[in-house]
């Protein structure tokens, strides 16, 4: 049996998740030059960048939270 939350605020639209949360992951190499001698600050740079862009996005109201790491050999 689902939960009800009652908002403080009645101007709070709260509605059942529809489903289960989907994870998404994957990974990017590059033989980039350049790209491939970026420092792992300019990564993460970047991938918080993709990160903002999801939620300003025409779908951003989905998202609950997204995560992007940088990971090194």
């Amino acid at each position: 049996m689902p939960c009800t939350l009652v908002p403080a605020n009645p101007n709070v639209k709260i509605t059942p998740v529809s489903g289960p949360p989907v994870t998404i992951s994957g990974s990017l190499s590059t033989t980039n030059i350049i790209m491939a001698s970026w420092s792992r600050a300019m990564w993460q740079s970047v991938v918080n960048r993709a990160i903002r862009m999801l939620a300003l996005g025409p779908f951003g109201s989905h998202f609950f939270s997204a995560v992007a790491t940088v990971g090194g050999n």
